[in-house]
């Protein structure tokens, strides 16, 4: 019998990757490679399922940003991204979607016993297959802090509009009793 083979589809720009090992994808979904609006596909891309519903994939966490937006679900690795980048520290709340518990993360033991103590990007990506070289000129940092946040609001605006589009649908199939063509 031959092994599974996965794809991956981006959300952001519908570039997919595969097809690949169950492994390879893990190892992308711990370097933060995958986001929770990402989609998986494991039958030659027939069907899609969104990345967290891969429980292999162990993206369990929701993060609730200053803003209160929540962010996921999402893996760990990607959490110690947004605290390298500084989007979050140790003061957010994590819900862990496997036991409907809250937590403030500077209280998880997994935070305290991260081998990244010093989180910046340099050391972060460590063992990701990432080059990222610290960077020391302040006027490139703000430039990455900035465009990081951009990021952020774009990703939340594509949210919200993914969401409104799935209302429409649903009033759609209520209205005329079948999906969209």
């Amino acid at each position: 019998m031959s092994a599974r083979t996965w794809f991956l589809l981006k959300a952001s720009d519908k570039e997919v990757f595969g097809p690949t090992d169950l492994a390879t994808l893990k190892s992308w979904a711990s370097e933060a490679k995958i986001s929770p609006l990402d989609k998986i596909s494991s039958d030659d891309r027939q069907s899609w399922n969104r990345a967290p519903m891969i429980a292999d994939l162990q993206m369990d966490l929701l993060v609730q940003m200053p803003d209160n937006y929540l962010y996921g679900p999402t893996n760990v690795a990607t959490i110690q991204e947004f605290l390298a980048t500084g989007e979050i520290d140790e003061n957010v709340s994590i819900i862990n979607c496997l036991d409907n518990t809250e937590s403030r993360l500077g209280d998880l033991g997994w935070f305290s016993a991260s081998p990244h103590q010093s989180r910046s990007a340099s050391t972060t990506f460590q063992g990701t297959g990432y080059d990222r070289s610290p960077v020391t000129d302040d006027a490139a940092q703000r430039r990455i802090a900035a465009l990081e946040r951009q990021t952020m609001e774009l990703q939340r605006a594509v949210d919200e509009w993914q969401q409104a589009y799935l209302r429409l649908q649903q009033q759609f199939v209520e209205s005329v009793g079948r999906d969209p063509l």
